[in-house]
Parts: C-alpha cells; sequence; structure tokens
C-alpha cells in the first residue's frame, strides 16, 4: 500500500514484548515467526507497537473472525485460503542448470576423444585421464589405496561429506579424518580435504562442542607500579572454616610497587564491609592509591564501592571475567596466605582468624625475588625486628643503642628513594624475563570488529541440566570493541552487549 509509518496496537503482551526485544522466544515455531516480523518491519521508515487491552481490539477480533463468523445468506463472500505450510517457511524457485565440472574435460576425451586446441592442455589432459575409466556411464579414477573410487562433482561431494560428518553413522570427525573416510567409502573429487576442511569448519556442533585450546593466545602483558601504595589489587578469600563470630571469608589488598599485604576476616562479604576496609586499612593507612584492581565480584562492582572511587579520585579497573590472571599479583598472595595458614593451622582449622595476623607478618618480612628486598623494608626502610632475635639476639639486637639506632633509621629513610629504585628496577628485570619466558609459548590470536565468536562456558553460565554432556562454547557473540589487545567486549544475538568485556583465552573464532 506504500505506508511508510505504521502503527500496530495488539492485545497480546507475549507478541508485542517479543517484539519489542523485552521478551526472548524460545518456542522454535515463535521464533520463526519474530524473525519473520522483523524483517517486514524493516520495509517501514517509522513503526511503533505498543500493547493494549482486549476491550479495546475488538474490531481487530471481529475482522480476524469474520471468515468463520458470517453468515453465508447475507450475499458477500469472504475468500479463506489454506495455507499448505506456515508463512514463515520461505519459498524459493531455482532454474535447473548444469554447472561446468572437473569431469567435463575427462569425459569428453574418454567418450568420444576430444581434447583441448592448446597443445599443452592436451597433454596434460592425455596424461590425467590415464587413471580414469568409464564403467556404466560412470567416471571412476583408478585408486591407491582402493581399486576405483567414483568421481563426484563438488556438489554431490558436499552431499557425501555431510551425509559421512553428520549422517546416522557420523561421529562429527576432524577435517583429515573426515576426507579419509569419504576416500575409503569409494569418493573422490580433486578438492576433497579443502570442503572436507570447510565443512567441519563451519559445523556448529563441532565448534560447540570442541576442545579448549589450552595455550597462550597473547603476550604477557606486566604491569608497574610507579611508586610505593599507588596501585592496589583486591580479592576475596573463601568460603574458610566457619570460626568465631561466623567469620569465614577474608578480603586481601597487596600493593604493586612493595608487595605489602593487607587482610581482614569477614563474615559476610558485603559491599560496606569492602568498603570499609579500604578506608581503613589502605587509604587511612597509606594515603589515597592512583588505582585499584579487583575481579567481577558483586562486591566491587556495586555503586557503592563505584561511589567511593569516584569520591577519591581513585581509578577503578576490572579484570575480564573468569580470568585471574588479569589480577595475578593478589591471586598469587592469596595462595601464599592459604598455604601458610594450612601449615600452621594443623587440625585446627577454625581458629584461623587468630593466626591470619601471624601469616601476614611473615609474608611481609619475607624476601621477595622479584624486587630483591621485603615488602618491609621497601616500605619503612629498614628490616622488621622478629621474635627469634629476642630469644637469640642478633648482631643489631645485642649491640642496640637508642642514639646510634636512631641515626642510623634516619641515614636509611634518607637512602630510601634510592632503596627503592634499585628494587623496582630488579622488579623491571623480572618481569621481563618472565615475559620472554611467557610469550615463547604463545601461540597468537587476535579478533577484529566484527568478528564472530564463541565463549568458554563457565559454571556461571553452565547449564546444570545437561550435566557432563553439555556443550564446551556458547555463542555466538559479535566482536563490538577491542578494548585492548586481547580483551574484547562482546554483543549477544539478541543485540545486548555484555557488562564486561572477555580475554581471548575464552574465546575462539565462530565460523558461520
Amino acid at each position: 500500500m506504500g505506508a511508510q509509518q505504521l502503527r500496530i496496537c495488539s492485545d497480546s503482551q507475549l507478541v508485542v514484548n517479543q517484539i519489542l526485544t523485552e521478551f526472548e522466544a524460545k518456542d522454535t515455531s515463535m521464533a520463526a515467526y519474530l524473525t519473520h516480523a522483523r524483517r517486514l518491519l524493516h520495509h517501514f521508515a517509522v513503526y511503533q507497537v505498543q500493547q493494549i487491552p482486549r476491550s479495546e481490539n475488538s474490531h481487530a477480533d471481529a475482522l480476524s473472525r469474520l471468515a468463520s463468523a458470517i453468515d453465508d445468506n447475507v450475499g458477500r463472500h469472504v475468500p479463506i485460503e489454506i495455507l499448505a505450510r506456515r508463512s514463515t517457511a520461505e519459498t524459493e524457485v531455482h532454474a535447473v542448470r548444469q554447472d561446468p565440472s572437473w569431469m567435463d574435460p575427462i569425459l569428453s576425451y574418454l567418450t568420444s576423444g576430444t581434447l583441448p586446441i592448446d597443445k599443452a592442455e592436451a597433454k596434460t589432459l592425455r596424461r590425467r585421464s590415464a587413471r580414469y575409466l568409464m564403467l556404466n556411464q560412470i567416471l571412476y579414477r583408478r585408486g591407491h589405496s582402493l581399486p576405483m573410487l567414483r568421481c563426484m562433482t563438488p556438489q554431490q561431494g558436499n552431499y557425501v561429506l555431510r551425509e559421512i560428518h553428520e549422517g546416522a553413522c557420523g561421529d562429527h570427525s576432524g577435517a583429515r579424518s573426515l576426507a579419509f573416510k569419504t576416500i575409503r567409502q569409494g569418493y573422490y573429487w580433486p578438492t576433497l580435504h579443502t570442503d572436507a576442511t570447510t565443512l567441519v569448519q563451519k559445523c556448529d556442533q563441532c565448534q560447540c562442542f570442541g576442545s579448549v585450546p589450552k595455550l597462550l593466545a597473547e603476550p604477557l602483558t606486566p604491569i608497574v607500579s610507579p611508586w610505593p601504595f599507588a596501585q592496589w589489587g583486591l580479592d576475596l578469600i573463601g568460603p574458610m572454616p566457619q570460626a568465631k563470630g561466623q567469620l569465614k571469608y577474608a578480603i586481601v589488598a597487596v600493593d604493586y610497587f612493595t608487595k605489602w599485604t593487607e587482610a581482614e576476616p569477614l563474615a559476610t562479604i558485603t559491599a560496606t564491609r569492602v568498603e570499609h576496609f579500604v578506608w581503613k586499612n589502605i587509604i587511612c593507612r597509606y594515603g589515597l592509591p592512583n588505582a585499584i584492581i579487583t575481579d567481577n565480584e558483586k562486591q566491587f562492582d556495586s555503586s557503592q564501592f563505584r561511589h567511593l572511587c569516584h569520591r577519591f579520585g581513585i581509578n577503578l579497573f576490572f579484570a575480564s571475567p573468569a580470568h585471574p590472571q588479569s589480577n595475578g599479583q593478589v591471586e598469587a598472595i592469596n595462595k601464599i596466605i592459604k598455604k601458610t595458614l594450612k601449615k600452621k593451622l594443623g587440625a585446627a582449622r577454625g581458629a584461623w582468624p587468630d593466626l591470619l595476623p601471624e601469616a601476614l607478618w611473615a609474608i611481609n618480612t619475607s624476601y621477595r625475588r622479584s624486587t630483591g628486598e621485603t615488602p618491609f623494608s621497601l616500605a619503612f626502610g629498614t628490616e622488621a625486628v622478629v621474635p627469634v632475635e629476642i630469644n637469640a639476639p642478633s648482631c643489631r639486637t645485642a649491640s642496640y643503642n637508642p642514639e646510634q639506632n636512631e641515626t642510623l633509621l634516619t641515614l636509611n629513610l634518607d637512602l630510601i628513594d634510592e632503596h627503592r629504585s634499585h628494587a623496582q628496577l630488579r622488579n623491571a628485570f623480572y618481569k621481563q624475563r618472565t615475559s620472554r619466558y611467557y610469550d615463547s609459548r604463545v601461540r597468537r590470536r587476535s579478533l577484529k570488529v566484527g568478528n564472530w565468536v564463541l565463549r568458554k562456558v563457565s559454571l556461571a553460565t553452565k547449564d546444570p541440566n545437561e550435566g557432563t554432556l553439555g556443550p564446551s562454547w556458547e555463542g555466538p557473540y559479535e566482536v563490538v570493541t577491542v578494548c585492548r589487545p586481547g580483551t574484547y567486549r562482546l554483543r549477544g544475538t539478541d543485540g545486548q552487549t555484555l557488562g564486561h568485556p572477555w580475554n581471548i583465552e575464552h574465546l575462539k573464532y565462530y565460523y558461520k
């Protein structure tokens, strides 16, 4: 009718919300109708879809029931068309034609002796045709593994490959196995292995249930802090054995420069607890940090904690979901704390909050290979006095002189900047050496905006009803933004962008 603007009023809440993408069409039939409706709506410049009460839709209801409700004696005729198939089942008419095939020159030579005009092509054709013969008007090739291989066109070969790959006896094997199996079944065409590779690459089942690659996909990106207590990593430990006061969690913070560690036991992990810990243990003790790096837990990714960081000008960075390597410093400290507590506790697992300060003291006074110093010395300019120096006096405790000690402490504070500079250089060298070893095992994979990918199924996204037979990958998703090399923001087929960017480690290219 040539209309460019359209307003649709429907009393069906399901249909209206599915078109407005507020509801998801899970039924296959409804999804097909929804796709067809959206395709038709693209023909209009402007359209509006709204839900109205059923009482206001009586006129449209009457029109829809007119065919069955009208009296035959009225004298009007309502044409009724009975569709043989649903309106979403599109039909196309194709002209039948015979495309040129790789077998045509060989058939012409074997049946009628026809050769190309070019002498070089004719010589090549005679040499190739020596391996072929005609049996019952069918072209066969003499094979090495089997006596006769039936020659197929690429179109016929596509059917053969699909039947062997995903048919009744198909096992969704790899490209090389599929090509060998096709040859052993007695079929041949020149591009058999290439077509098998393409078919396996684009098979949805093979992609969704494919194995998860273990190779590293991106070079290591070291994080270097510019000065002490400027950059902190936050993470949670737990749940742990319940202790006195129902304490079963711990929040941990580590400074990226000095490796100084702070931790506090918690009964509940809420945004208020996290905010209080950052205020008391970081801001009030060591000043305002430049940045905080944490994972995507709801306690950190909350409006309350974001407001605290925005209030004091703290940059808040989140690690990629399901990729703890993005916050590896605090993850490493978590392992050390848990290992230390296990060795100290023995069978008294519920006493871990009482021994947590001892574990932190041990960590902060231990030598770090990355800096060549202890966190305590980098933070305060001198080594801490530990209990063993009291019971078995060392040189500095046995010959302690208050005045001389005060002078030496002052001198240490004057030299602490140089001391920290050397530690920073050693730390940078350590990270470079680690990066070289890490990058030597990288098999680089990168994506571009517009690529479609599959995302690895995690415990958070796995369907519990599928059990061990569930897919390894889900999707597809479209890459909409490259946040940095190896980190991408994704958008689903429903048009909604995922909340956090994902690392290449959990993604793989999707062949459409």
